[in-house]
Formats: C-alpha cells, structure tokens, sequence
C-alpha cells in the first residue's frame, strides 16, 4: 500500500534523515584528526545554505568546494597536501557524496519550509474572506459587502426598487492611528460605527470595506434624499471625544451612486462609484 505523507510529515522526516546522517558523518569525519573540524565546519555552511536559501544555492556551494579542493589535491605534492594521499582521496569521495546528499536534504526542508509558509498565508487569506463580520464596528467585510450589493442588484432588476450606495472614507486616518495608537484607534471606529447606526435606518446594510473606509446600501432609497441623509452623518460623525477627553474634529470623503439599470454586477457598480462618483466632503 502506498503512504503518502503531508507537508509536515515530510518536513519532519526530511529534518530527522538530515540529522542522522549528519551525525553519521561528524562520527566518520572525527577520525581525521586536524582537517575533520574543517569538513564539519563547510558541511554545516552547505547545509545552512540549502535550509535557509534552497537547493539550487547548496548545490552551487557543494560543487565550488569539491573543485577547489580537488585542484588543490591535483597540484600539490602528496606530502603537502591536506590530506594522505590515498585516504585524502577517499575521504574527499565520501565528503563529496555526503555533501551532494545533504544538499539535497536541506534544500527539500527549505522547500517544503516555504510551501507550507505559502499555504498558511493562503489559509489566512480564506479565514478573513469567510470571517464577515468586523470585530471593531460589527459592520460586514468587504467581500459581503459585494455579494450584498450584487443581491440589491438583482432585486432592484427584478421590482424596480432604488437604492443609493454611500462610501465614506476617513481623512488621516493613518496620522491618527500612528499618533494615538491601536486602542484609541478602535475606539475612533466604535465610535464611527454607532454614530452610523443611529443615522441610518436598521435595514439599510452596513459595511467596512477597509480599515478607513465605510460602505451602506440605502435600501429603497431615491437619490434626492441623500443631502439629508449626508447632513444627518455630517452632524453624528463631525466631533470625536478621545479617552483623555479632549475633542477631535473629524473629516470625510462622501461618495454615493444611486442604482442604474444599465449597471449589471457588483463590480461594475464599484468600479463606477470610484470612477465617476459625485465626491463631497462630510
């Protein structure tokens, strides 16, 4: 029956092979008395090269040494040379052998090492995708926020409802952050979300597209309603109280785009909005 191992299982055998035959060696090569601490020393460098930069360096390493060191051995005398001739030559074989092995050794664990880093960071990117909602506001992620507006399309194609998109997005958002921290920062955006929550009506959907930015689906609502719905925010969002009690003014970015019918997806209906949205500021 075949077995067929994980990346882990891999990277765990790959990493216990590599130290039992790298201790094999060290015991081989610690019977050459004054060139065994060199031997050791320029395998560790192969092998560290292959773990931290993969195969193709370790290789490249293995083959500079076994030349430089056969030449070396081709044009010095017996008695001058490193290594005893006959036992030079020998050892040299076995070194080349053992290095070619653990070159190859070292470079699977940098490959399966960095394999595995990739499929974390793919696994992290899913988690964000399916985790919808925005742990500081309680608003949708992005990605609801386009399977969302993809849904009020179809809607408003099917009954001919209206709806107008509204994004706001935050001014020095990054100043601020970089001037109050973390924990004031998620208290800024606590703050943000109630104030939109109290402005909006409760079917109206709510999301956070990026750190800095706020989207909401103004369910069943025509275009010339929106100067009173953007004087409304303008009034919740314009003051902000920081922990240590001092005020903050704080500044938008508005821009809305009712419902066309000529606007078919979700993406179409975004890339619109960036491109050709009326741009006020709160």
């Amino acid at each position: 029956m075949k077995i067929s191992f994980n990346d882990k299982q891999q990277l765990f055998a790959y990493t216990i092979g590599l130290a039992a035959a790298l201790s094999l060696f060290i015991f081989y090569v610690s019977t050459q008395q004054s060139e065994g601490t060199l031997i050791t020393c320029i395998t560790f460098a192969v092998i560290g090269a292959g773990i931290w930069l993969g195969p193709i360096y370790a290789l490249s390493g293995t083959i500079v040494v076994l030349f430089v060191l056969g030449t070396l051995m081709m044009f010095f005398q017996a008695g001058q040379v490193v290594f005893p001739s006959e036992e030079g030559l020998w050892t040299l074989v076995i070194w080349g052998i053992a290095l070619i092995v653990f070159s190859f050794m070292s470079g699977r664990i940098h490959d399966i090492a960095a394999e595995l880093h990739r499929s974390v960071k793919r696994l992290q990117s899913e988690i964000n995708s399916f985790v919808a909602i925005d742990r500081v506001t309680g608003f949708d992620n992005k990605q609801r926020m386009q399977l969302e507006l993809s849904e009020e399309i179809k809607r408003a194609e099917r009954y001919g409802n209206s709806f107008v998109f509204l994004l706001l997005q935050m001014h020095y958002f990054k100043e601020f952050k970089s001037l109050y921290g973390e924990k004031e920062t998620d208290r800024l955006f606590q703050f943000v979300g109630s104030q939109i929550r109290s402005s909006v009506r409760e079917t109206d959907k709510k999301f956070r597209p990026s750190e800095e930015r706020f989207g909401i689906v103004l369910t069943h609502t025509p275009v010339e309603h929106m100067p009173a719905v953007l004087s409304k925010l303008k009034t919740q969002l314009e003051t902000y109280q920081l922990q240590n009690g001092k005020y903050v003014t704080l500044t938008f970015h508005v821009c809305y785009l009712p419902y066309r019918n000529d606007i078919k997806t979700a993406e179409q209906f975004l890339e619109e909005l960036e491109n050709e949205m009326m741009m006020n500021e709160l």
